[in-house]
């Protein structure tokens, strides 16, 4: 099966080999902190809002910029 996720956001791993079931909060934290507006209107479609949130509240890697987003967005308080 072909990776639906940029070559550009996974430079340093084997997109194939990534697990929408298993990899899912490395997955959101790559395309949230460095996708751009397509990689998030395919996050928004492939993972359930919760999933999104409990990344966004857990992760140590997004930037000021993306947390703001992401309270504009409704992902996180």
């Amino acid at each position: 099966m072909e990776s639906l996720f940029k070559r550009s956001l996974f430079w340093d791993v084997d997109r194939k080999k990534l697990s929408i079931e298993k990899d899912w909060f490395f997955i959101i934290e790559r395309i949230m902190e460095f996708g751009d507006i397509d990689d998030l209107f395919l996050l928004k479609k492939i993972f359930p809002e919760e999933k999104i949130k409990e990344t966004v509240r857990k992760s140590r890697i997004l930037s000021k910029r993306t947390i703001s987003y992401c309270k504009a967005s409704g992902y996180a308080s």
